[in-house]
């Protein structure tokens, strides 16, 4: 019997098969190169293969449903001409329009997720941080630690963390830019703070 997921899996390849993914890879930044048989996209720094065949990791194995959807979802709707008059502000979560009805998941599942597993820790999360392609980024932000990670071509993501004090718990803030609309759906911005939390946590 076909699981849901297979269907929609089906349905995310069905719709990559009309792509070009070669003259894709030429409107995407460096990072992301056809090999002559695939588009090769990182994600957060980790290889992906993508074909008609399907989506693989580097082991030749196929992605998880979060790696599935979010990278299905950014090839479909990847922007056809370049983004014009963009504007580059950080954004939290919150604020972006569509974002409400998941708002209370991206908080619990991604940033108390990892305030609370790296509270007394920020010397793993910085290690773990780095480990994953992060930089420290120090441009006015006044935080124990700011890491910038690139989690797709043209997806920056910011993580803001502080140290737990005697007054207040470790706290953690994710930020993204306002250009990340014009590639991905609220659901999947959300999924691409899961995936930042998961691989942080088994680093």
């Amino acid at each position: 019997m076909t699981s849901i997921f297979e269907k929609i899996y089906h349905n995310y390849l069905e719709y990559i098969k009309k792509i070009d993914l070669k003259k894709l890879s030429k409107r995407m930044d460096s990072k992301a190169v056809w090999n002559g048989k695939e588009l090769v996209i990182p994600l957060f720094s980790r290889p992906f293969f993508i074909s008609e065949q399907g989506i693989k990791n580097s082991s030749g194995k196929n992605a998880l449903h979060t790696e599935i959807v979010v990278l299905s979802k950014y090839i479909i709707g990847f922007p056809k001409k370049e983004i014009k008059n963009k504007r580059k502000e950080w954004k939290h979560y919150r604020d972006f329009k569509d974002a409400a009805p998941l708002l209370s998941a991206f908080s619990n599942n991604v940033e108390k997720k990892i305030a609370t597993t790296f509270s007394g820790k920020k010397e793993l999360l910085i290690e773990c941080s780095k480990r994953l392609g992060g930089i420290l980024y120090k441009e006015g932000w006044n935080y124990d630690i700011s890491f910038l990670f690139c989690a797709l071509p043209h997806i920056p993501v910011l993580l803001l963390f502080n140290e737990a004090d005697e007054l207040f718990p470790a706290q953690c803030i994710i930020l993204f830019k306002e250009t990340i609309e014009h590639f991905l759906d609220m659901e999947s911005v959300a999924i691409l703070g899961l995936i930042l939390t998961e691989y942080l946590l088994l680093l």
